[in-house]
């Protein structure tokens, strides 16, 4: 039987994608409408839609206001009981999650401000809250609440010092082999 609806769904979901466009506009109001009307068919559109991105964004999860992705959603996850202010701005990669760790300090999922900036690649974790208008930094990872109106940064970059590195790139394309020459790919030897 999972088959057959798959192929069903298959054979829909463009007519959905444009049901969806011309009755709610965007995703973020069929998810508004999917909280107050749950509707399987159309929860797996919705599903479908951040899966395509590599994304998950929890029904449940309340949003006050469209948050912006200067680089589209990809890779994003919020927590289907994360809370989010106004204004958002929220780059690739970033996961707003829950903690569900009997013996943590903070269970629960964030609660982020209005105008909260997020890096690439940053991680809000367990039951924290993150100020108006705070700035998370690229890969920060941030575990505990933050005022209103602060930063978080990542650890620190390490330099160390090497005689000589070989950065080549190496790949195989169509079953033949190349290499990084001056910028561009050359066939391998």
């Amino acid at each position: 039987m999972g088959l057959l609806k798959s192929v069903i769904f298959t054979l829909l979901h463009p007519f959905l994608r444009v049901y969806i466009k011309l009755r709610f506009g965007d995703y973020w109001a069929l998810k508004e409408r999917l909280q107050r009307r749950p509707s399987p068919l159309l929860k797996l559109a919705y599903e479908k839609y951040f899966m395509k991105y590599g994304s998950y964004v929890g029904i449940d999860s309340k949003i006050a206001g469209r948050p912006y992705f200067p680089h589209g959603c990809v890779g994003v996850f919020i927590s289907n009981d994360a809370v989010l202010g106004r204004d958002l701005v929220i780059f690739q990669q970033v996961t707003i999650g829950s903690n569900t760790l009997p013996d943590s300090k903070r269970p629960g999922s964030p609660v982020v401000g209005d105008g909260a900036y997020l890096g690439a690649g940053a991680k809000l974790i367990g039951g924290i809250t993150v100020g108006d208008h705070c700035r998370v930094g690229a890969n920060a990872v941030v575990y505990q609440d933050m005022p209103p109106h602060s930063v978080a940064l990542c650890a620190p970059t390490r330099i160390v010092q090497k005689e000589h590195l070989d950065n080549t790139f190496r790949v195989t394309i169509g079953g033949a082999a190349y290499v990084s020459e001056n910028g561009r790919l050359v066939r391998a030897q």
